[in-house]
């Protein structure tokens, strides 16, 4: 790796100014890691208010809440990937969890903002100078014995999802049929970003503002009203393909429906497969990341 790759790498990791990066790789002999703790020390990778610094690293992990019946599932943001990846970040994303866990056995209301977890999170982000926020949170609860709750996170821990199925019997719910079923669905899930179940379940608003794209997409095409309308409906029910979880194609079974797969499974095991809910998130995700020119950075630097 050239000098000005390795200058690059220590920016995307740390996030300090250029010249910041180059003097510590200079200072650290062009040890990329000793030039890693060299910022840290000084504190050259975030601005003396860490809040000020939009979070769009981090990690997205799961867990059961004292019972196979709960699951919670938490969205952890910091400033860097190099954070993100830190031992001590991904034990306070554990740590957090265990908070819910805890909070969820006594019956209490859980946030972010207890004391248990802001202590910490105000701990590691002085020790990181990194903005830390724990920013987005679920749980999700099986209230009947025939449902199972299913969870998949991603190698990177950039993607997590949660899925609840409902199975014809308690028998069922326990097959390592439905198990297999559950966890290929998440998959699912995490790779082709569903964001409903089913089309009856699509929000109102998503419905009209694609609707009104493609509204916009058949007027130009100045077609019959009664024409448009078969075109818009066309459109609609492709789009449900796409973005609804029993309508798409399963990434492991060719040319069927995951509704199709659902169906087949259910009578191997004697009735109905009900997705009763999934929750996808992202890490970052709805976040817009900062868009560093390098080259242009580069070029300053060598003064040209």
């Amino acid at each position: 790796m050239s000098n000005i790759e390795l200058i690059k790498e220590l920016r995307e990791l740390t996030s300090a100014g250029m010249s910041n990066c180059k003097k510590a790789l200079e200072e650290s002999n062009w040890d990329l890691e000793k030039a890693v703790d060299l910022i840290k020390i000084k504190g050259q990778s975030v601005a003396a208010n860490t809040t000020s610094k939009l979070a769009t690293e981090g990690v997205v992990l799961t867990s059961f809440l004292n019972s196979t019946q709960a699951m919670g599932m938490v969205e952890v943001n910091c400033n860097t990937d190099f954070v993100a990846k830190s031992e001590e970040f991904n034990k306070f994303v554990l740590n957090t969890l265990g908070s819910m866990s805890a909070y969820r056995l006594f019956d209490f209301t859980w946030s972010p903002t207890n004391p248990d977890v802001e202590k910490e999170r105000l701990e590691l982000s002085a020790k990181t100078k990194e903005n830390i926020v724990v920013r987005r949170w679920w749980i999700e609860e099986a209230f009947d014995s025939n449902a199972k709750i299913f969870s998949y996170v991603h190698t990177n821990k950039k993607i997590g999802v949660m899925l609840t199925m409902l199975a014809p019997s308690e028998d069922a719910a326990k097959s390592p049929l439905f198990e297999s079923l559950g966890s290929d669905l998440s998959m699912q899930i995490a790779a082709m970003s569903p964001v409903a179940v089913s089309s009856d379940k699509i929000s109102v608003d998503d419905l009209n503002r694609q609707k009104a794209i493609f509204e916009t997409q058949v007027k130009e095409l100045n077609k019959p009203e009664a024409a448009a309308q078969k075109i818009i409906e066309g459109k609609l029910n492709k789009w449900y393909t796409e973005v609804c979880l029993l309508d798409q194609e399963s990434v492991l079974v060719a040319k069927t429906s995951i509704r199709k797969v659902i169906e087949d499974i259910g009578k191997q095991l004697g009735g109905e497969i009900k997705v009763v809910n999934f929750v996808r998130c992202e890490v970052g995700q709805g976040l817009q990341k900062k868009e560093d020119n390098f080259a242009e950075e580069a070029a300053q630097m060598a003064g040209l």
